[in-house]
């Protein structure tokens, strides 16, 4: 039987697969409407949000498998510290936080940018004009949160189905 942790995630998870499916389209419209700009803003942001949720039940999930009933973590520091054996979970967990193109850390990065004001842009002028440089920042495009999704829905199906072999 699924655990309730599980359905929650799945739920969020799904839920953001929904939002997503609508942002190609807002995007596309975008183009025409300007006013779906704030659409395709809000889709994008509502996303993410699901995507962070999601993680965060996964933990409160991880948390239950291993049974800390009464444990909340926020973080995997957090859940580190609840599970103090070395476990599959965590070494997961903690290979995903330590691999720079993990949807963990594409998650982190979004987060980051989302509870912080965004950077001023740097004037033009003669003394900085040969200088170009991207944006950085988390890539919130359609396409990167797709991937995101998709590796995150893998993942926490992965931890469900080897707990639920018990």
């Amino acid at each position: 039987m699924a655990s309730q942790w599980y359905s929650l995630t799945s739920q969020k998870l799904y839920l953001a697969k929904i939002l997503l499916s609508q942002l190609d389209q807002a995007i596309e419209q975008a183009q025409v409407n300007p006013q779906n700009t704030m659409l395709s803003e809000a889709l994008t942001q509502g996303t993410i949000e699901l995507l962070l949720r999601a993680r965060g039940s996964l933990l409160v999930m991880i948390a239950q498998h291993h049974q800390q009933k009464d444990s909340e973590p926020q973080s995997l520091d957090e859940l580190r510290a609840k599970i103090p054996y070395e476990n599959q979970d965590l070494a997961d967990l903690e290979t995903l936080q330590g691999t720079p193109s993990s949807w963990w850390n594409h998650l982190s990065q979004l987060e980051k940018a989302l509870t912080q004001p965004p950077t001023p842009k740097k004037t033009v002028s003669a003394d900085n004009i040969i200088a170009i440089s991207a944006e950085d920042g988390a890539d919130r495009s359609a396409k990167s949160l797709n991937n995101t999704l998709t590796a995150m829905t893998e993942f926490v199906r992965a931890v469900e189905n080897r707990h639920s072999e018990w």
